[in-house]
């Protein structure tokens, strides 16, 4: 029986821990949060022991070793103390994206759980999919032949934009994250596993376009509920989280799975009683344009690989839906890409477009199959099988990634500087 203990419940920490307790041969002995709601929600369903509930991470780590795996799903700052102190206790690690934006924190996780043989899987997920998986054979089979471009594009909805890192947790930089590394190290991990290569030189522009205090409509208040404009705004709480059944712009809620970071129960009087009145919830029924947040919302990244691939990647808040757009040019045919639709467009030069279909699994279902797939890789892994039969996202992967965006947003900052890798530490072996 393996077992597991789980630090952190949001939506991340949640989604693993449920697929984990319906996993054969794997039990969830303790868990961790600082909310009891939180808590209270999963640990009847995994079947948890109260005596093993805690709401104080000083206790849960005060048990010992209690479990082979520990998942950490804590926010971005927190997780380098988390799990430094899971690693000195004996743990092996699932740690949620992103490790840290401290590189230095990065290479310190690696460095003592290659020295204490431990194992720590970082979750990035999008390796897991069915759809990814796909184009990284078709690119490993070399009917493409030498890669010489890829232009890699990150559509972020301006409902999931808005919740996440213009109101919510990842708003601003210094508490948690760049934009950059809390959203794209999916992307520029990928980039590194299709290629093969890891990054010789990047440069980067961009920043904060267009949630700030200048683009407020005229005459607009500081929170939806008080706004005239309530009625009308695309970024209206209520529009965002329960729908609007009056008034000229009628429609479904855009983000309802969202309401989890500040509702516990998903009812719509609960989220409109929270947006109101929770001291959390209030967080989120703030003006967008009238936040603190100070993360960019627009980036472009121009890559050159160690191989010499080329590659040229955007970010950007402006989208209807959230996917991933890759075209991939080789020197003997070409490769388009968009996960929207699980589509796959194979055409070798002199020969007619192939049709891939790879699933029709959306995002919202668990990253295309790949939450679920990180965790039968890791309890695969955890229990011997073979590890020639998988590509696991290993710390020791996971630090390029990392230091990519660390070179990245030193660019930015000094006006677009092209970085030379070399300038970035990396692991010492």
């Amino acid at each position: 029986m393996l077992k597991v203990a789980v630090l952190g419940l949001g939506s991340r920490g949640r989604n693993y821990g449920s697929h984990l307790a319906k996993t054969d041969g794997v039990k969830i002995v303790s868990v961790c949060d600082k909310y009891q709601a939180k808590i209270d929600n999963v640990k009847a369903k995994w079947g948890v022991p109260e005596n093993a509930c805690f709401t104080d991470e000083k206790d849960f780590f005060a048990q010992g070793k209690v479990a082979d795996v520990m998942v950490i799903a804590t926010q971005d700052r927190d997780h380098y103390g988390h799990a430094m102190k899971a690693l000195d206790l004996g743990y092996n690690l699932l740690l949620e994206k992103p490790v840290s934006p401290d590189i230095a924190e990065c290479l310190a996780i690696e460095k003592k759980a290659r020295e204490k043989g431990l194992k720590v899987l970082v979750c990035h997920v999008l390796r897991y999919s069915n759809y990814y998986k796909r184009i990284h054979d078709i690119l490993a089979s070399g009917v493409l032949g030498d890669i010489m471009l890829i232009k890699h594009d990150e559509h972020i909805a301006y409902w999931h934009f808005a919740h996440s890192y213009v109101r919510g947790n990842w708003r601003r930089e210094e508490e948690t994250s760049p934009m950059l590394l809390a959203k794209c190290c999916h992307d520029l991990d990928l980039l590194y596993w299709f290629t093969g290569s890891k990054c010789k030189n990047v440069s980067c522009l961009g920043g904060l376009y267009h949630f700030k205090k200048e683009n407020a409509p005229e005459g607009s208040a500081d929170t939806c509920f008080d706004c005239k404009y309530n009625k009308t705004c695309i970024y209206d709480c209520l529009y965002q989280y329960v729908g609007r059944n009056k008034g000229p712009a009628i429609g479904r809620h855009k983000f309802k799975w969202g309401t989890y970071a500040f509702c516990t129960t998903g009812k719509k009087k609960d989220i409109i009683e929270a947006l109101k009145n929770d001291p959390r919830g209030k967080l989120w029924s703030r003006c967008v344009y009238k936040c603190d947040n100070n993360v960019a919302d627009m980036q472009t990244l121009q890559m050159e690989m160690e191989n010499g691939t080329q590659i040229v990647m955007t970010v950007n808040a402006f989208n209807e839906n959230d996917h991933r757009h890759t075209e991939i040019r080789g020197t003997k045919g070409e490769l388009y890409a968009d996960d929207l639709g699980s589509v796959i467009k194979l055409r070798l030069f002199d020969k007619r477009t192939k049709k891939i279909v790879v699933n029709i699994i959306p995002v919202i279902r668990g990253h295309y199959g790949g939450d679920e797939g990180i965790i039968k890789a890791t309890v695969g892994l955890l229990k011997g099988l073979d590890e020639t039969k998988q590509q696991y996202t290993r710390i020791k992967d996971t630090v390029e990634s990392h230091r990519v965006v660390t070179a990245a947003e030193l660019s930015r900052k000094q006006g677009g500087r092209r970085v030379d890798m070399s300038e970035i530490p990396d692991i010492e072996e």
